[in-house]
């Protein structure tokens, strides 16, 4: 049977992650030094240096392009559908703006500037969208204890980027993480419920 929408969408999810954090781990094994210091920098340093250039710009890329085709496929217009197809754009959005200003931010203070409050615009939605995504249905345990884990994420990431805190790249990942299953668990839902319809 072909797969429905709903379930092209969920693959694309989960390749967009998988992807995301394989690209990801291969700029940490070719220098961990950026990111796994007593002073964490962001994923961010891997798009200034040559070496790791190309697998940090396909790691943010896929994730971007894939969440877009996944927004794309949700073409039915109910309530959920719609809210996931508008944060999955706007993801993609902001990612794909947060990239491009990575390959600049370090040539002056009001590049910097704007690089930073991209990342914050991305930890804000991020943030929302998982408290969006949590109330869909009725959350389990688990559900509960993955929320949980974006929120301290982001919490870690707003603590760094007001100065309080130094650990950017591991609230990234720790967010990405809660975040991430959050979005999978959602499209799978969705995928779950458009069955019956397939069938038909």
């Amino acid at each position: 049977m072909p797969h429905s929408a709903r379930q092209r969408a969920l693959s694309d999810v989960v390749r967009a992650e998988i992807l995301f954090l394989f690209f990801i781990a291969v700029c940490v094994a070719i220098h961990p030094g950026y990111v796994l210091k007593r002073n964490e920098g962001g994923m961010s340093n891997y798009g200034l240096h040559i070496e790791t250039a190309i697998p940090y710009t396909i790691a943010l890329v896929v994730l971007a392009l894939y969440s877009r085709r996944a927004a794309l496929s949700y073409r039915d217009d109910n309530r959920r559908t719609r809210g996931l197809r508008q944060i999955l754009l706007a993801y993609c959005a902001i990612l794909l703006a947060v990239l491009l200003s990575t390959y600049f931010y370090s040539m002056n203070i009001a590049l910097r500037d704007v690089h930073f409050a991209l990342g914050t615009a991305l930890i804000v939605l991020v943030g929302f969208a998982s408290l969006w995504m949590y109330r869909q249905w009725t959350p389990s345990l688990g559900v509960t204890a993955l929320l949980l884990v974006q929120l301290f994420g982001d919490v870690l990431a707003l603590g760094t980027v007001v100065g309080a805190l130094h650990v950017l790249f591991l609230s990234e990942m720790v967010s990405n993480l809660g975040f991430a299953s959050l979005l999978i668990r959602t499209c799978r839902r969705l995928a779950i419920e458009d069955r019956p319809l397939a069938a038909a």
